[in-house]
C-alpha cells in the first residue's frame, strides 16, 4: 500500500514538473501547498517562497482583498463562482507586473480535507498579437482611406474650389460698390457679408468631412443616424458622378433608430463599395448606369445596401471577393472588400453580396441596432 502512494505521489511530482500550464494547489483556506515548475517560471517564485502563504498574493487588487471572501462563500453555501470552468483574470508576478491569464479551477478531496487546484495559462503573447494585428487592421483600412481620397481628389477641388470662387466674386462686387459714387447701403453689405460667410462654412465643411475621412486611429463608436452617412458619402461624389451619365441615388428610411458605431468607418464602407460601382459601369461602358443607395431596418439589424446595374460578378469569382489581396481590376490591391468586411465584423454585423434581380450587384452592410462593443 505504502509501495502504491509512493508511486501515486512520483507520478504527481513528474506531472508538476513536466505541465506547461502552471499548477497551484491550495487547501480550503486558500494556504498555497504545491507550485509548479511552470508556475515558477511564470510568477517568478521558487517554490519555497509561497508554500505556506495565502494564494492571493498572486493576485492584483481588487481580486487580492476580495478572495478570502470567495472561498468563506463556497465553503459556507457551496455556490462555485470561477470553480468548474475557465475565465480570463488578471494575475501578479514577483516583481509587480500584472498579466492576463486563463485560470480554471477545480476541486478535490483529501483525507484532510477539501482543495483546491489552480490551471493557469499566461495569456500575456496571445494578448499582445492580438493587439498588433488590431495596429495592423487600423493601418491597413487607413491606408484604404487614404486610396479612397486619392481617387476622389478631382470632386475635392471642385467642392472647395466653387465656394472660393463665390468669396472672391462677392469680395469684387463690395469692392466695385465700395468705388463707385453712391455708397452700398448696409442691407447690400449685409447681403454680400452673409453670402460670403455662408460660402467660407461651405469650403471650411468640406475640408472638415476630408479630415474625418482621413483620421487613423482606433474604433471610435457612438450613435449616429445612417442616413447623415450616406449624405455624406454622395457629396464626396457629387462631382464624380455630374461629370457622367450615371445616376447615383440614395433612398433613406424614415424612423430609422440610429446606430452604435463609428461613422468614419461606415462611410469608408460606402465609399468603397460606391467607388467599385462606378469602376464596374466604367469599365462595362454602361450608357445609362444607375447607383443606389438604400437603407432600411429588418429584424434586429440595420441594413445599408449599394446596388448597380453594372456587369455584376461571375459565380466563380464570388467566393473569393471578401479575400485579402483578391481582385479583379488590373490596378487593384484587392484589400478594399476585404477591409470592409473586417470594419463590419468589428461593428458586430456583416458584409454580403448578392446578384441585383434585372443585373448588377448588390452589397449589403448589415449592422446590429443593439450596442456591440
Amino acid at each position: 500500500m505504502n509501495q502504491d502512494r509512493i508511486a501515486h505521489e512520483n507520478t504527481f511530482d513528474a506531472l508538476m514538473e513536466a505541465a506547461v500550464d502552471a499548477i497551484v494547489l491550495i487547501d480550503r483556506n486558500g494556504t498555497i501547498e504545491r507550485f509548479s515548475a511552470a508556475a515558477e517560471a511564470m510568477f517568478g517564485y521558487e517554490e519555497g517562497e509561497v508554500l505556506g502563504k495565502n494564494v492571493k498574493m498572486l493576485m492584483p487588487q481588487p481580486h487580492r482583498g476580495r478572495h478570502d471572501d470567495y472561498i468563506r462563500t463556497y465553503r459556507e453555501t457551496g455556490r462555485a463562482g470561477i470553480i468548474g470552468h475557465g475565465r480570463e483574470e488578471t494575475a501578479l508576478r514577483k516583481n509587480g507586473e500584472t498579466f492576463p491569464i486563463l485560470l480554471t479551477v477545480g476541486v478535490f478531496r483529501q483525507p484532510d480535507g477539501r482543495k483546491f487546484v489552480g490551471f493557469i495559462r499566461d495569456l500575456s503573447a496571445a494578448r499582445a498579437a492580438e493587439s498588433r494585428v488590431r495596429q495592423l487592421e487600423a493601418r491597413l483600412a487607413n491606408s484604404d482611406r487614404m486610396v479612397a481620397l486619392g481617387e476622389l481628389t478631382a470632386g475635392i477641388a471642385h467642392e472647395i474650389n466653387q465656394p472660393l470662387t463665390a468669396i472672391s466674386a462677392y469680395a469684387d462686387a463690395a469692392r466695385a460698390m465700395m468705388e463707385r459714387d453712391r455708397k452700398p447701403s448696409v442691407d447690400e453689405m449685409h447681403f454680400i457679408c452673409q453670402r460670403i460667410a455662408e460660402q467660407s462654412m461651405r469650403a471650411a465643411e468640406v475640408v472638415r468631412r476630408m479630415r474625418k475621412l482621413a483620421r487613423g486611429g482606433s474604433l471610435v463608436k457612438g450613435r449616429h443616424d445612417i442616413n447623415e452617412i450616406a449624405k455624406n458619402v454622395l457629396l464626396l461624389f457629387e462631382h464624380e458622378v455630374k461629370n457622367t451619365n450615371f445616376t447615383l441615388e440614395f433612398k433613406p428610411a424614415t424612423g430609422l433608430p440610429q446606430v452604435y458605431v463609428d461613422d468614419i468607418q461606415i462611410q469608408q464602407v460606402l465609399v468603397n463599395l460606391v467607388r467599385n460601382s462606378l469602376d464596374a459601369l466604367n469599365e462595362a461602358d454602361c450608357s445609362e448606369g444607375q447607383i443606389v443607395i438604400s437603407a432600411r431596418k429588418e429584424d434586429s439589424c440595420l441594413k445599408i445596401s449599394v446596388a448597380d446595374n453594372g456587369p455584376g460578378i461571375s459565380e466563380e469569382n464570388r467566393e473569393h471577393l471578401f479575400d485579402a489581396f483578391f481582385t479583379t481590376r488590373p490596378q487593384g490591391v484587392g484589400l478594399g472588400l476585404s477591409i470592409c468586411r473586417r470594419i463590419a465584423t468589428a461593428h458586430g454585423g456583416g458584409l454580403k453580396y448578392e446578384p441585383r434581380p434585372g443585373g448588377g450587384s448588390r452589397f449589403t452592410l448589415g449592422l446590429p441596432l443593439e450596442s456591440i462593443g
